[in-house]
């Protein structure tokens, strides 16, 4: 077993426990603060936003209220969530269709200072703007001016769009100012309001400067040597592995967590649903039941075809598209936040399964990313990296926005990356004992993974190599047999509900696959679902995987190589979709932790300018501004912090030269950093305008 937690205390339990202790409760007070702080801090104003339909005598029916910070929604993803994850059936009926939206936003607009304002209001669809209760003729290419005293003014924007993709931003330029939307410090429901936000942003403040003046005074004690704060420090530190982790594994959840249900976009997969609907009617019905790619295989009578939210859906039960393991946990989630809700509508049954939401369903790969993460980080320990090495792909596994939104999708995916990560811990664990019931968990973590999808044969197939070349034959037979028993189960959970209807599935699927070299190629591409995202990042993961195949953790190659080739086999012919990748990424994360271990080490050209190249520059691409990105002087910043300190210490390698590259190397990971977790914040925007959908 590996120790990530430090040195005992001269082979004695109680110290150890004592400081095992100190450092969980440092790190828990230490997130309860952070999380606090933020929450102090980050409070917002807004206006008060009236989502509704109109009746057909016109009256307005609300689907949902909530508080919108800005009225910034170039994109109308945030707009239709109101209406998708918060529709009523029994009151509004079945959605066929998205229905046309009336939205009310009323509050204060708070005014800095006395002087002429100017509007722009932007928005696809009619829109009014009112200030004080007057109505301005706002238009999207000229600003509409007009004067405004200190203080708060009462503004409500009436908006209504009957076609169309819904899209509307409110701008101002203040005095003196630029035009830009709305801040939302200017912005607050009523005078309560505003007073609530000033008191927690001072509240949020004191809090800050208590916490880091408390850590100063720790800081300063420990330098005693002695007492308490002495020895909560030495804690710490003999722990700071499992700080670090700690301190990893809440970005990973935050930047899993932030718009987590508003991208990947609702429908941009249906696969989701297919999961959750899978997993409710088997928990519910006793039989499963989901919408199929399949829909001419399976009898009429046997089928749902209905249109929900204007996208067409065809419905099987029994369902066989895919195994149903993952579907149970999102389908657990999802009925035990319905049930907490209420019962379904009695004339909503046959589609009670419409009760799974995505802001419900797609916590369930993010809990499982975050799992990964932990294994992630056993894992680089087990191909030879470094501690720093491990840490450092943990850090790429939580940060890069591809992987990111790879672990919102509600894909099977999630939970084969977890068994592939355990399959080969558990190979390494049963060659050093060599006992049976190490081979048996080996073929149970198999035979899980052919439940989870059919792909999971790359896991077993990856297993039976790594142990026959280690000579472990007869753990490769019970791997084998064990992993025999669990396809044979899962022809009994056929046979149980329509075997002719799963032989018919099965020879469907077999005609979309074996395509072609074609696959291989598109295996190379960076996604998400079929939209081209964040193709640097994932070619520097590659490149990482090249240079990592020529050192002695050449290892990672074999389940790389292995589920890959299963991949380019088994795809879909249209396209490899990008969640086919997720199982993939843990090991290519371990190879870029590597070669950043090395990078910071050697500080030179050859390991800094591949990552330069590739993962800093697709993270600049996302967050500086358009106009910054399309300029030659971005382009001559970027290679005076890329190349030149490499280049000059390359001409003329002096110590001063060594510390240039050295410093300008950590610089690059920060930028590298920064901008992944900017780029995650902007999600929104940035995926919504990102080219090359196929």
């Amino acid at each position: 077993m590996i120790d990530v937690g430090g040195a005992s205390s001269g082979g004695r339990p109680e110290p150890r426990r004592r400081g095992l202790t100190a450092a969980w409760l440092a790190l828990g007070g230490l997130a309860a603060w952070l999380l606090l702080v933020s929450l102090l801090l980050g409070a917002s104003g807004g206006l008060r936003g009236r989502y509704a339909i109109r009746n057909p005598d016109g009256t307005l029916q609300t689907v949902h209220e909530r508080i919108d910070a800005r009225l910034d929604f170039p994109v109308p993803q945030r707009i239709d969530a109101a209406y998708i994850f918060h529709w009523n059936f029994e009151r509004f009926g079945f959605p066929a269709r998205m229905p046309p939206a009336v939205i009310r936003w009323s509050g204060l607009l708070s005014v800095p200072e006395s002087g002429r304002y100017g509007f722009v209001l932007d928005a696809q669809g009619e829109a009014v703007l009112r200030i004080d209760e007057r109505a301005l003729e706002v238009r999207t290419d000229a600003l509409t001016e007009v004067d405004l005293t200190r203080g708060p003014h009462r503004i409500e924007v009436d908006y209504a769009v009957n076609r169309g993709e819904a899209r509307l931003v409110l701008s101002w330029q203040p005095p003196g100012g630029r035009l830009q939307t709305v801040p939302s410090r200017f912005l607050a429901v009523d005078a309560a309001a505003r007073r609530s936000i000033r008191a927690r942003r001072f509240t949020g403040r004191a809090l800050l400067a208590a916490g880091l003046l408390a850590v100063a005074i720790v800081a300063w004690m420990a330098r005693r040597r002695e007492g308490a704060a002495a020895a909560l420090v030495a804690a710490l530190g003999a722990r700071r592995t499992m700080l670090a982790l700690g301190a990893l594994l809440l970005l990973a959840a935050a930047l899993r967590l932030h718009d987590y249900d508003l991208v990947p976009f609702h429908h941009e997969t249906a696969d989701e649903y297919q999961h959750a609907w899978e997993g409710w009617s088997l928990l519910h019905d006793g039989v499963p039941a989901a919408w199929t790619t399949f829909p001419d295989r399976y009898p009429i009578a046997q089928t749902q075809d209905f249109r929900w939210f204007g996208d067409r859906y065809v419905v099987a039960r029994p369902y066989f598209d895919h195994p149903p393991l993952f579907s149970l946990p999102v389908g657990l989630l999802s009925s035990l936040v319905a049930a907490a809700e209420g019962p379904t509508p009695g004339w909503a049954a046959p589609y009670a399964y419409l009760r799974c939401r995505l802001s419900v369903m797609r916590l369930v790969p993010i809990l499982f990313s975050l799992a990964g993460l932990l294994i992630l980080y056993h894992l680089a320990l087990h191909y030879g990296a470094s501690e720093r090495a491990a840490l450092l792909a943990a850090l790429v596994y939580a940060v890069l926005p591809v992987i990111v939104m790879s672990h919102r999708l509600v894909k099977a995916e999630s939970l084969l990356a977890l068994l592939f990560m355990g399959a080969l811990l558990a190979v390494a664990r049963c060659d050093r004992s060599g006992k049976t019931i190490d081979a048996v968990l080996v073929g149970g973590l198999c035979g899980l993974s052919l439940w989870t999808k059919a792909t999971g044969i790359g896991v077993l197939a990856t297993v039976l190599v790594l142990l026959a070349a280690r000579r472990r034959y007869r753990a490769a037979l019970i791997v084998a047999g064990v992993s025999a028993a669990a396809v044979g189960l899962y022809v009994l959970y056929a046979a149980a509900f329509d075997f002719d209807i799963f032989l018919k599935v099965l020879r469907a699927q077999a005609t979309t696959k074996w395509v072609g070299l074609e696959g291989l190629t598109d295996l190379l591409a960076g996604k998400v679902v079929v939209k081209w995202f964040g193709r640097g990042f994932y070619l520097w993961l590659l490149l990482c995987a090249a240079i990592v195949a020529l050192r002695r953790e050449r290892g990672l190659l074999v389940p790389i190589a292995i589920y890959g080739m299963v991949i380019a086999l088994t795809a879909d012919q249209r396209v490899i979709y990008g969640w086919y990748r997720i199982p993939l990424y843990p090991f290519l994360c371990v190879a870029a932790g590597i070669c950043l271990d090395t990078m910071l080490r050697e500080a030179d050209l050859y390991h800094t300018f591949p990552f330069s190249a590739a993962a800093v520059s697709t993270g600049l691409l996302y967050t500086l501004p358009e106009r910054l990105v399309q300029s030659q002087p971005a382009v001559m910043l970027f290679a005076l912090v890329a190349l030149a300190p490499f280049v000059l210490r390359l001409a003329h390698d002096r110590p001063l030269t060594a510390r240039l590259a050295r410093l300008s190397t950590y610089l690059l990971l920060l930028l590298f950093v920064g901008t992944c977790v900017a780029s995650v914040g902007g999600l929104l925007e940035i995926y919504a305008a990102t080219r090359g959908v196929r």
